[in-house]
């Protein structure tokens, strides 16, 4: 039980004063023994006993209704921490964070409300219990503290910048760190933190933050419970479900080659129908399949040839609305321009053919001769076979990359080591044995240019048979042989890469020029040139890779006349004159949850405490009960006063006749 205004406990002890005014009038009046009243006594002894308990109950009456009167000055109520507290129970401040990723939009069960309307409710009803106190609100978009008049504020309009759905992924021990930064400045006594979250496990990052939960649990640990943090859980599983997430996009003259993949839960065998805006011009595609996921590959028409576009995907409204859309933007068809310049006619023919653009054209081929600065305009992509001709031109090709560009190294055939800047090569090897080649067996799978493809299917790398290789030394490792050897490296510039191959597709090398490694690894590389080259961009809302591109510029909505602002919102946007995409960050479709005792171990667990609640009750699980001893206080009132009524008296008079 804890009081919201404790001094009027000062009072209790008032609660004395029948007893000592009764002490008092005991001492006015002393008994002097009297012979003559001895038989009197007697004949009343029976009656004084009565009397005694009647006026012993009187003044226990009248004690415990001014006691009744202290407390309810005082202002009691339930719940808190402890039994009795003779405390006001109100903290200096109350800090209340709210979790608004886009996972918190998800209705679980048969609630029509989110499960961010929820936590909002359970967040009032939590800071209800401390009206005086003062309150301050962190969401996890922003981050930023934002002190509340009142209560009511948190119904106003004016807050959907920091109340409404979001697109974002959350980081709560930021957030939390924030929070208690902030108290820490404002020099703030004693807290209450309350935080609404789905405690889903992505936006609570336990690996990796290690750090900061220790800073956290150190800084409660020091608080010694001043400061004590509350998790408002709010449970629940979203029992009907279908996502959508973009793998890739390619426009191809007059349509887009979309790929997409699917998944819902429950499984079912049921279409699903997907309805598709291209430019404003909607159409419906329709996904056949069974089962829990698929991959959707398709493709879209569209009217207009203008350079750039937007397409926007949308599955039919369900338990969760957050992951139901996926925004592209694309750009011209002409993909960026490749050319290739090669000591060797045959891996050069290879090369331009691995290069060639979405309309099948080969890359252009650069002269032998010594290039200069101009030969490299307009190229976004140059791979090079062999050394450079003189330093005049490996300077020339180092500037390329400095510039953004991205060059594709080959090993030369000669006795040439020079390569690239640093980059030298070491002497040819040759497999000691036609039957025993050299094999590629360490790569990443998923990422950079030797990953898997979007489908899951894996590049063969593993399958290459190289009977020759030149090993370049000075770059960073990526593939290796199974003898240790560097199959493929790279020097990551700001802008910019070089990648350099130790092989050549080469019959008399390897049969890299099979194809089904190097096309892909070329294209891939078009591909990303063609991003960082084009007018069109994708990022995910609310990462700092977007909030770097704003930096004060403006934005405009294409896909929707709402006011949406690309930081919290997925969409299609111009932003400082390039076309924008911004879409959820998928580790919002894991719906893993953080384990309840690891969360609060985590965060020292001592003065953490994890409340599953919903907006039917009052989370912080206090109530005013000083009616309870008002009701009490006028019964015992009642009481002395019926103790103090004058016997009846009863008519003893004989009717005779």
């Amino acid at each position: 039980m804890t009081f919201l205004q404790p001094l009027a406990l000062y009072g209790l002890p008032l609660a004395l004063l029948p007893v000592i005014i009764h002490l008092l009038n005991l001492l006015r009046h002393r008994s002097q023994p009297w012979a003559a009243m001895r038989f009197l006594m007697e004949a009343r002894q029976s009656s004084s006993k009565i009397s005694r308990i009647k006026r012993w109950l009187t003044l226990l009456f009248r004690v415990l209704a001014l006691a009744g009167l202290a407390l309810l000055l005082s202002r009691p109520m339930t719940g808190g921490d402890s039994v009795l507290s003779f405390s006001s129970g109100a903290p200096e401040a109350v800090a209340l964070v709210l979790d608004r990723s886009a996972s918190m939009e998800a209705r679980s069960g048969d609630r029509s409300e989110s499960k961010r309307e929820r936590a909002i409710e359970a967040l009032k009803a939590y800071a209800k219990s401390w009206s005086e106190s003062r309150i301050v609100l962190i969401d996890t978009a922003f981050r930023e503290p934002v002190i509340l008049s009142d209560l009511e504020t948190l119904s106003d309009e004016a807050m959907e910048r920091y109340l409404g759905p979001t697109d974002t992924a959350a980081n709560l021990p930021a957030t939390l760190e924030t929070t208690l930064n902030w108290l820490e400045e404002n020099g703030v006594a004693t807290s209450e933190i309350a935080v609404a979250s789905d405690l889903q496990k992505s936006n609570w990052k336990p690996e990796g933050n290690e750090d900061a939960y220790k800073r956290i649990a150190s800084i409660l640990s020091e608080k010694e419970g001043s400061w004590k943090v509350r998790l408002l859980a709010l449970d629940g599983e979203v029992a009907n479900n279908a996502t959508l997430t973009g793998e890739s996009l390619r426009r191809k003259k007059d349509k887009l080659e979309l790929l997409a993949s699917l998944s819902r839960r429950p499984s079912q065998s049921q279409p699903l129908r997907i309805l598709a805006n291209a430019n404003g011009s909607e159409s419906e595609i329709t996904a056949k399949f069974s089962g829990e996921g698929f991959l959707l590959k398709t493709s879209v028409t569209i009217e207009d040839q203008e350079d750039r576009g937007w397409l926007s995907l949308n599955l039919p409204p369900d338990s969760q609305p957050k992951d139901n859309s996926w925004y592209f933007a694309y750009g011209s068809t002409g993909k960026p321009k490749a050319a290739v310049k090669a000591e060797s006619a045959e891996s050069g023919r290879v090369l331009t053919a691995a290069a060639a653009n979405s309309s099948g054209k080969p890359a252009d081929t650069l002269p032998s001769s010594s290039l200069q600065a101009e030969d490299f305009a307009g190229r976004s992509l140059i791979i090079l076979q062999g050394s450079p001709s003189n330093p005049e031109e490996g300077r020339a090709l180092e500037a390329f990359v400095d510039g953004g560009g991205i060059l594709v190294c080959f090993p030369p055939v000669g006795k040439s080591k020079e390569g690239i800047g640093k980059v030298r090569w070491m002497e040819i090897e040759k497999a000691k044995d036609s039957d025993e080649p050299f094999k590629v067996n360490s790569w990443n799978q998923n990422g950079g240019i030797l990953a898997n493809a979007a489908d899951g299917t894996r590049l063969p790398v593993s399958e290459l048979i190289v009977n020759a290789r030149r090993i370049p030394i000075g770059a960073e490792p990526l593939a290796y042989y199974s003898d240790g050897g560097v199959f493929l490296a790279r020097i990551a510039k700001e802008k910019g890469a070089v990648y350099l191959f130790s092989t050549l597709p080469d019959p008399e090398w390897s049969d890299l020029a099979g194809g089904y490694v190097l096309v892909p690894a070329i294209q891939r590389l078009l591909e990303e040139t063609a991003s960082a080259k084009s007018a069109t961009n994708s990022l995910e809302c609310g990462s700092e890779e977007l909030r770097d591109k704003m930096d004060g510029g403006e934005a405009k909505g294409l896909d929707s006349e709402e006011n949406k602002n690309p930081n919290l919102h997925a969409g299609v946007y111009e932003i400082n004159g390039q076309l924008t995409a911004t879409n959820r960050p998928t580790i919002e479709d894991y719906a893993e949850t953080l384990d309840q005792k690891l969360a609060m171990e985590s965060m020292g667990g001592e003065h953490v405490v994890i409340v599953n609640t919903d907006t039917s009750g009052n989370p912080a699980s206090k109530a005013e009960i000083w009616n309870l001893f008002l009701y009490l206080a006028l019964a015992f009132l009642l009481g002395e006063s019926l103790l103090g009524l004058p016997k009846a008296e009863k008519n003893k008079e004989l009717q005779t006749s």
